[in-house]
């Protein structure tokens, strides 16, 4: 709807609120799962360098999706990982309810024709009652596009 907007857009979309505190929430989430993977500073700094590891430790900048994705490797998470955890740990909603709000708006774009228009397959997340007994192995292929991913400063 033209005009409309929830109360989690307003929230948002005022200055000083959510993009705010997304930084220190990223520190966060990136020491937490880089020591749970006991993996140092100087290690994970082979895909930038150690100074901007530390800033990005300390809330002092903001990385981008490529960057992300770059982190994720060593961490060995899923970029979208790192994002949800980064999310959920800045405003408290559980990964359940991320991920559901993620896969209703999925669905709402496939059957809107937008994940079409862009090549992207789509296949609901919860498996059918009839194939639940089976369980199924999908190899992912991942491509790599570039893409900025910065929080407000």
């Amino acid at each position: 709807m033209v005009g409309h907007s929830s109360k989690m857009d307003d929230e948002i979309n005022q200055p000083g609120t959510l993009f705010m505190s997304l930084k220190p929430a990223f520190a966060s989430v990136l020491k937490a799962m880089r020591g749970i993977r006991g993996l140092s500073q100087k290690k994970l700094a082979e895909v930038s360098s150690r100074t901007y590891i530390s800033k990005l430790e300390r809330g002092q900048c903001s990385p981008t999706l490529e960057m992300i994705t770059a982190l994720s490797t060593p961490l060995s998470l899923s970029p979208l990982t790192l994002v949800s955890l980064t999310i959920g740990s800045e405003s408290g909603q559980s990964i359940t309810s991320l991920v559901s709000r993620l896969e209703g708006e999925l669905t709402q774009l496939a059957i809107a024709g937008v994940l079409g228009d862009l090549h992207i397959p789509f296949e609901s997340m919860r498996p059918e009652k009839s194939n639940l007994s089976q369980p199924k192995i999908k190899h992912l292929v991942s491509t790599s596009h570039q893409a900025e991913f910065c929080f407000a400063d």
